[in-house]
């Protein structure tokens, strides 16, 4: 069954509205047995599992958010049902009563962590398999500052929890409870507009009241690979022209921009940021990306790809790199104002400007072919390995660097960090005393082996003779 009522005019915006008389109507009553046969097992179980939880404790259960959408572009073919097999389902539930309590049971019941955020009346349930389901009750909202967070009025039903979403596409609900399973609820016309691949805000305050919606447009758009609504692309020029970016804080900025360079599409939805004004809104000397061709962004990628083992070793996620990246084209005067601005975590944005500040210096020692192990190791470990780290992948945008990157590389996942070749005891017992000349013999131990002058550990313990005797006669 396919539920939608028309909301107040003031709104939807001019293009919006009701369901789309224009748009085929679709046979909604097999929607049950298209979620039955398409979503992913894994997920099936889950909502089986919780909307029994849900039924025993008198609960309305409802699938929302991303998962919903792209089911629902599914059953409307226009994305194939095996994407939705091979992708990772947003487990997104919204809930006419207490999410929490549902939360509590379902980790009592089938293990797992549960986090709780009451002022917003949600939870984060993590199962002992690690899917993150997220729970929230069902709410009214408003924003008493424009750009801050929201305040929650109070439970809703699922209706009124619909019309505080962002975009139309996002504000569809599909019942999985036992009673009414498969029911699709659309109070904005979200199906008409996911048919005719339009992107809509809800109503012309949508931007003011969360100017993160800017940004997130432009990530749905291209991702989903939608148009902007005429009006929402007016309310948008219009949210640039007063500013409504300077509304938010650095972390909700950040966020964003996390979540943007996180997407495959990352470089378009970048250059379309850029292309809109939103770049220069956001930070006013965040002029453009460093390159117009999508080529570099391709090599980069390349280089994320190859490297994939060493990022992680790092704790270091692609988006920092590819962030890393985007701000080479800002002028360094400006760059430590530009990252505050966008709220990069103190750490990151000192190695970040490290390696800006030493990107020339570095080139000029390393990007020659043919160095020894031991030359690359003693002139890399002066610089810490966030700045090479960013100066490696940052150099794709320079022609002729390969050397650079080749004995970067190698330092990073092969010379670094220095192991023991022979213990500081082994090296006392022979003869060397305790104290700082422990540890040059190490290092030196340390570049003979990566040189390959110390084959086994008999070579070791002679080379080690060889530099004590040449320190302490």
């Amino acid at each position: 069954m396919y539920h939608s009522e028309c909301v107040p005019a003031k709104r939807v915006s001019p293009a919006g509205g009701c369901y789309n008389p224009a748009v085929p109507r679709w046979d909604f009553s097999k929607l049950p047995d298209f979620l039955e046969t398409n979503l992913p097992e894994y997920a099936l179980a889950l909502v089986k599992d919780l909307s029994l939880l849900a039924q025993q404790e008198g609960l309305k259960l409802y699938l929302v958010g991303g998962g919903a959408r792209e089911l629902m572009r599914a059953f409307v073919e226009q994305i194939a049902v095996e994407k939705l097999q091979y992708q990772v389902f947003d487990l997104d539930f919204a809930i006419e009563g207490s999410a929490i309590r549902l939360g509590e049971l379902a980790a009592e019941r089938f293990g797992g962590g549960l986090l709780r955020n009451e002022p917003f009346l949600t939870a984060t349930w993590t199962t002992r398999h690690g899917y993150r389901v997220d729970l929230a009750t069902s709410r009214k909202e408003h924003y008493p500052v424009p750009g801050q967070l929201p305040e929650v009025l109070g439970e809703a039903t699922i209706y009124e929890d619909l019309l505080r979403r962002d975009f139309s596409v996002n504000a569809l609900a599909i019942s999985v409870s036992r009673d009414n399973f498969g029911e699709l609820f659309d109070p904005t016309g979200g199906v008409g507009d996911i048919f005719t691949k339009t992107l809509r805000v809800l109503h012309s305050s949508s931007l003011l009241d969360d100017p993160t919606r800017l940004l997130r447009a432009i990530r749905y758009s291209l991702r989903l690979n939608y148009k902007l609504e005429e009006q929402t692309r007016i309310l948008m020029d219009q949210a640039l022209n007063e500013s409504y970016l300077d509304l938010l804080t650095p972390e909700r900025i950040r966020h964003e921009i996390d979540c943007m360079l996180a997407e495959p599409m990352w470089f378009g939805m970048l250059w379309t940021a850029h292309t809109m004004g939103v770049l220069q809104a956001i930070h006013p000397h965040w002029a453009q990306p460093p390159s117009v061709s999508g080529r570099d962004a391709e090599v980069l990628e390349l280089g994320i790809r190859n490297l994939t083992s060493l990022l992680e070793a790092e704790m270091t996620p692609p988006s920092v790199v590819r962030l890393s990246w985007a701000l080479q084209g800002v002028d360094l005067p400006h760059l430590p104002d530009l990252l505050q601005r966008i709220g990069v975590h103190r750490r990151i944005a000192l190695s970040m400007l490290d390696s800006r500040e030493k990107m020339d210096e570095i080139i000029a020692r390393m990007n020659h072919p043919g160095f020894l192990p031991s030359r690359v190791y003693r002139v890399c470990v002066e610089y810490p390995r966030k700045t090479l780290l960013f100066t490696l992948f940052n150099s794709y945008l320079m022609p002729g660097t390969e050397a650079l990157r080749s004995n970067l590389m190698k330092h990073l996942r092969e010379y670094s960090p220095m192991r023991v070749v022979v213990t500081g005891d082994e090296l006392i017992e022979m003869g060397l005393p305790p104290g700082p000349l422990v540890g040059r013999v190490q290092e030196e131990l340390w570049w003979n082996h990566l040189d390959g002058n110390i084959p086994d550990r008999e070579a070791a313990r002679k080379k080690a003779r060889q530099l004590i005797n040449h320190y302490i006669s």
